[in-house]
């Protein structure tokens, strides 16, 4: 009786060695594309985790860490604009200098959830020029924060050193200007001289 053939092809080696059977993976391969907008979607979740977390240390610092936060995405944690309520009521409590600059950046960052959910929309996330735009703009959220905080720590210290350290404005770009001392300000100004008459 002749046998069925089988499903698995094999190959004849003249030289009488062994058949090579072919291999029967299938393997997706993703196009560039495709690749593209999947680095892109990361960048956007990393971006927003980065903005969270900026936020989070931003209020810690406010209150010598006295409040405890989960981390973002776990049980128990604050949505972002919980925590950008909590940033307002403890920045103003503390009265912090920039308190202007800082509303004005929560008020912006509020829309950063939206912005990150955007990834599940079909129709927005695979548009990869828009998802640059919000990796861009979640970056630049982050910085703002990240520029108003270390300029609220140089402050504290030139506050806690006297009037003869330099006033130090942190610029979002990262330079590092300082000013003259409040002392010397101060002396340099022209002051009024006695002068006595002739005998």
């Amino acid at each position: 009786m002749r046998s069925r053939p089988t499903l698995r092809a094999t190959l004849s080696d003249p030289a009488g060695r062994a058949p090579k059977e072919l291999s029967s993976t299938i393997v997706a391969v993703k196009s560039v594309s495709e690749r593209g907008r999947a680095e892109l979607i990361r960048d956007v979740v990393d971006a927003y985790r980065r903005l969270y977390g900026s936020v989070q240390r931003f209020v810690l610092m406010l209150t010598d860490d006295q409040l405890n936060f989960a981390s973002v995405g776990t049980s128990g944690s604050h949505s972002l604009n919980q925590l950008l309520s909590i940033l307002a009521e403890q920045a103003k409590a503390a009265a912090f200098a920039r308190l202007r600059d800082l509303k004005a950046s929560i008020e912006e960052a509020r829309s950063a959830e939206q912005l990150r959910d955007a990834i599940f929309s079909d129709a927005f996330s695979n548009d990869l020029a828009a998802l640059r735009k919000v990796v861009a703009e979640l970056e630049r959220l982050d910085t703002a924060f990240i520029g108003l905080s270390v300029g609220h720590v140089l402050e504290q210290h030139a506050r806690a050193a006297g009037d003869t350290a330099p006033a130090v404005v942190w610029h979002a770009t990262g330079r590092t200007i300082a000013a003259a001392p409040a002392a010397s300000q101060r002396k340099s100004r022209a002051e009024p001289v006695l002068v006595r008459p002739n005998d």
